[in-house]
């Protein structure tokens, strides 16, 4: 099978590309890992809510995407009670992305005060601050890697400083961010993979862990733990603040990071944007949600499972079964969006689906689309990138859309 999928992918049946999908590591997964945009097309025109032969259902158009995840009668618990559930995603169950009302909503109540208009729009003279620094440490040399020395340190410097640690635990946050995201990934990994994960994502548990214990001891302070801590009694528990933080941490770290650098991975592939761009700062935000929209961080939602015999677009999801919105696919969908597959930083239709929506709308859009346009604007202003390679090598998540690196020179 592994031989014929690679000697005629023009030829594979619709059955087997999505096993090709689901299959982040398949050496045969090529042209889905690069562009798996027209797969997305062939899935959503042969059936838009799809049940693989390996069991997840995939929902490609726009509409039942909007469908599953704004009904809240879909749950997000399914992991509770299911075997090989790993140390670190028993942890994440604790936290909001993976709770159902009523637990949900009184965790969301609480987190949410972290990321009104008002929190969120106080963060941006220091993400311009980071920004800047890190441009200026840039100016003397002539190629660099965008997202090792630009776009991933832009979150990661703010999650340091949201938190309250200092800048030498970078390195760390670093490992933790990526270990954590990692664990998110449905789909079975390599053995020693996952070994390295749990024992790196143990190290983020065991320091938010002894945090809290200091910040406990020391009140008072505007960190994001310390005014976790400062809820009423019986809103949060010790164990849903690491989780909800090492949640924040992995979702805040990797979304942005890629937001930033798939952004700027389009505008040097489409010098005309970039120049508008340039030339007009005043087109940034729209610019972003383009970015969202095109090259969106987020591929997939995370799962959401039946909790009794449900219907989806007029198909019959039985109990138990995990159905996936893929919202890079939704975002593509020609019956939204005109000439979808067109990158046009002025289309002003910004209904595209990143952030999700319902009940587990993503609580840190606001902030991510703050660092995009802090991080764009600085880069407008910046004498003009180039690309410095001929191709870019795509990540093989499932989970979400980023590079493995980015090289660029000031051009």
């Amino acid at each position: 099978m592994a031989t014929d999928l690679a000697a005629s992918p023009q030829s594979r049946s619709i059955a087997e590309e999505a096993m090709l999908y689901l299959t982040s590591h398949h050496p045969d997964r090529g042209e889905i890992t690069t562009d798996p945009y027209r797969f997305f097309d062939r899935l959503r025109e042969h059936a838009p809510v799809y049940r693989t032969a390996q069991g997840p259902i995939l929902v490609t158009s726009y509409d039942a995407t909007q469908q599953l995840v704004k009904d809240r009668r879909w749950s997000r618990e399914e992991m509770d009670g299911k075997e090989g559930v790993t140390p670190t995603q028993q942890i994440f169950l604790e936290s909001l992305a993976f709770r159902d009302p009523p637990d949900h909503t009184r965790l969301r109540a609480v987190v949410s005060r972290l990321f009104t208009p008002r929190a969120v729009e106080q963060n941006r003279q220091d993400v311009s601050e980071i920004v800047q620094e890190l441009l200026d440490g840039l100016r003397d040399r002539a190629e660099f890697d965008f997202i090792q020395d630009f776009s991933y340190k832009v979150p990661l410097r703010l999650i340091c400083r949201l938190v309250g640690v200092p800048p030498t635990m970078e390195d760390d946050f670093l490992a933790w961010g990526e270990a954590l995201h990692g664990s998110l990934e449905p789909l079975a990994q390599p053995a020693d993979v996952a070994a390295r994960r749990e024992a790196t994502a143990a190290e983020c548990f065991a320091y938010f862990e002894e945090l809290i214990k200091e910040r406990r001891a020391n009140p008072g302070g505007t960190d994001i733990i310390s005014q976790l801590i400062g809820a009423a009694a019986g809103e949060i528990t010790d164990l849903e603040i690491i989780a909800n933080c090492m949640l924040l941490h992995s979702a805040g770290f990797s979304t942005t990071k890629n937001l930033i650098a798939n952004g700027m991975h389009l505008l040097l592939t489409h010098p005309e944007a970039y120049d508008d761009l340039r030339a007009n700062p005043d087109v940034i935000p729209s610019a972003i949600e383009e970015m969202l929209r095109y090259e969106g961080p987020a591929r997939n939602s995370l799962c959401r499972i039946a909790p009794e015999e449900m219907e989806l677009d007029g198909v019959r999801i039985h109990k138990g079964e995990h159905v996936y919105a893929i919202l890079s696919a939704a975002n593509r969908d020609p019956a939204v969006f005109e000439d979808p597959h067109r990158f046009d930083i002025r289309r002003g239709n910004s209904r595209h689906a990143t952030f999700g929506g319902g009940i587990h709308m993503c609580l840190g859009a606001s902030l991510a689309r703050l660092e995009a346009q802090v991080a764009f604007a600085h880069l407008a202003a910046a004498p003009r990138l180039a690309l410095n390679t001929d191709r870019v090598e795509w990540l093989g998540s499932f989970l979400t859309r980023g590079m493995a690196g980015l090289p660029v020179r000031w051009a």
